[in-house]
């Protein structure tokens, strides 16, 4: 699951339909939203906090599917997609949702 992904997740699980309701929940600026969509930016761990929180998703493995998004090197993704099948592996019975 990437980070667009996530964020429809949300909306669908708050029952909203704007990115600006999104931004509103999550407690950043809309351009915040658009910047994630648009690919300018991965979102901070605080936010990406705040989406498994509403999600019901491991903390540390949606900081991990962002990390992964941000890395600079194919190296260091496939290190934090590895940690991301860590959780799949661990928590079988979580809702995670991830795919590589």
């Amino acid at each position: 699951m990437n980070t667009i992904e996530l964020l429809q997740h949300t909306k669908n699980r708050l029952g909203i339909t704007s990115d600006y309701a999104l931004a509103k929940a999550l407690k950043i600026s809309q351009t915040g939203v658009s910047n994630y969509r648009v690919g300018r930016s991965i979102m901070e761990d605080d936010v990406a906090l705040k989406i498994a929180d509403i999600l019901e998703l491991d903390p540390l493995a949606v900081i991990a599917m962002a990390n992964a998004e941000r890395s600079k090197s194919p190296e260091m993704k496939a290190r934090w997609l590895g940690i991301v099948a860590g959780f799949r592996t661990l928590l079988p019975h979580a809702k995670m949702g991830f795919a590589q």
